[in-house]
């Protein structure tokens, strides 16, 4: 054990096996070199003496950390670490002082700080070779960590904002009624604000077969342009704003070196205009398959029983769906998924079938410095009685083509975070002129880069 906690530390002082700036004191450079040579005892002695006339060397202290993980003393290591980072002066010493704090929060049982030391370390990489590494280091700590948490940021400018009707006076196969709109049902332009949280622990198993519970919250903020609030006086951002908040328990399990059950059960409620909107429960089944290296794809089945809060029948939701994605020589990714599904309820004004499918793609290679990638889905939905065949005895009939084009700027990235730029549109035809609608918008979003 200590031989592997010796390793382990001198694996790290690696990172800074180049020759020492002439400045430093030949003593720092002989602890280092101690330590390098096994010489535990003895690197300690001349870290020690160099900090006794210079307490902030910051070789000296990640000498000093390096021989407390190698005596098994992780605590004080990672103190004397935190203080080589604030110590150190180039990119190179904080590098290194990172990663012997994580390292240090690794034996210590403390993942979450053990990733965030590493994600300090990503920040300052001297080199790709030393960022690579380090994010290998941190997804290896995440998949063993029992705790884990997402979160995700994004403000998108859109000209329909409230998913509202394109024409103030209702069609219905063309045929106009006698019904208009009111100023707050019209598409509305403004900016959306999403943020949403995510909290999953494996409560037992293991990485490759575990059992988790979790929490998921989304909430979607909205604020009417100026021409907006001229066109409907009466309308308000929070009209439009939702939040949905989910309770869940996950379990995934190996049924062969190639294949992977999960399933899945999740308890919902959504608030629309801060009031209680809908309750809803889902199981999912999922089949994932490895074809090769570079190829999986997934078969999936859902069930959703919905409660809406309006008094409504309920309805309950049957959902097939099938993936397949495929890297290809090049590193590019593309990815297929098609869906139907099916909802069933007393209220026929619910009851319709769905058929979805999308395509995905993602340069495997940079742009100009910028990941890039596109999808590209449609969807169509089709309701056999709508408005309880007042208007007409045809349904209503859906069809929504909607693209999307993100630009990652991982160079603009902060500790493993960067912003993406997303160009949206989407746009409905449906035979009841109230659903028919077209979207456009740019936004930006933080996601993790690993």
């Amino acid at each position: 054990m200590v031989i592997r906690r010796l390793l382990c530390a001198l694996a790290v002082l690696c990172w800074v096996s180049q020759a020492l700036p002439a400045e430093e004191p030949d003593l720092a450079a002989q602890a280092q070199a101690a330590f390098s040579a096994g010489q535990v005892e003895l690197a300690r002695m001349l870290a020690l003496a160099v900090l006794n006339d210079d307490p902030r060397n910051p070789t000296a202290l990640a000498v000093l950390s390096a021989v407390g993980l190698a005596t098994n003393e992780p605590a004080a290591a990672r103190v004397v670490a935190g203080q080589s980072f604030r110590a150190a002066t180039d990119r190179r010493g904080k590098f290194t002082a990172a990663r012997l704090a994580a390292r240090a929060s690794v034996d210590l049982g403390q993942s979450g700080i053990a990733k965030y030391w590493l994600r300090r370390a990503v920040q300052v990489a001297p080199d790709d070779a030393a960022r690579t590494a380090t994010v290998r280091d941190f997804l290896a700590v995440r998949s063993q960590s029992p705790m884990r948490l997402d979160f995700g940021l994004s403000i998108k400018p859109s000209d329909n904002v409230n998913q509202g009707a394109e024409d103030r006076l209702l069609t219905i196969d063309g045929i106009p009624t006698w019904f208009y709109f009111n100023a707050a049902t019209m598409a509305l332009s403004g900016v959306e604000t999403t943020a949403n949280l995510g909290l999953r622990y494996r409560i037992a198993g293991t990485a490759a077969a575990p059992t988790e519970i979790g929490l998921r919250f989304n909430h979607r903020g909205v604020t009417l342009s100026d021409k907006a609030r001229a066109l409907a006086p009466q309308a308000r951002g929070a009209d439009f704003a939702t939040s949905a908040l989910e309770a869940l328990i996950l379990h995934r399990r190996p049924l062969g070196p190639t294949r992977d059950l999960s399933l899945g059960l999740t308890l919902g409620k959504t608030w629309l205009a801060g009031q209680p909107y809908s309750d809803r429960a889902r199981a999912d089944v999922a089949l994932m398959t490895a074809h090769g290296t570079d190829s999986q794809s997934r078969f999936g089945l859902s069930v959703e029983r919905q409660w809406l809060a309006t008094g409504s029948p309920d309805a309950t939701a049957l959902t097939l769906d099938f993936g397949l994605q495929h890297r290809l020589p090049g590193g590019d990714v593309v990815a297929l998924k098609l869906e139907i599904g099916r909802t069933v309820s007393d209220d026929a004004n619910q009851e319709h079938d769905k058929r979805g499918a999308s395509l995905r793609y993602a340069f495997g290679k940079p742009v100009a410095g910028a990941r890039l990638s596109g999808a590209l889905s449609v969807t169509a939905r089709d309701y056999a009685v709508f408005f309880n065949g007042i208007f007409n005895d045809t349904g209503r009939e859906d069809l929504s083509v909607a693209a999307n084009l993100d630009l990652a700027l991982p160079g603009l990235g902060m500790f493993g975070f960067e912003p993406v730029l997303s160009l949206e549109a989407s746009r409905t035809r449906s035979n009841v002129s109230r659903y028919s609608g077209e979207s456009l918008g740019l936004g930006l979003r933080i996601q993790t880069s690993f």
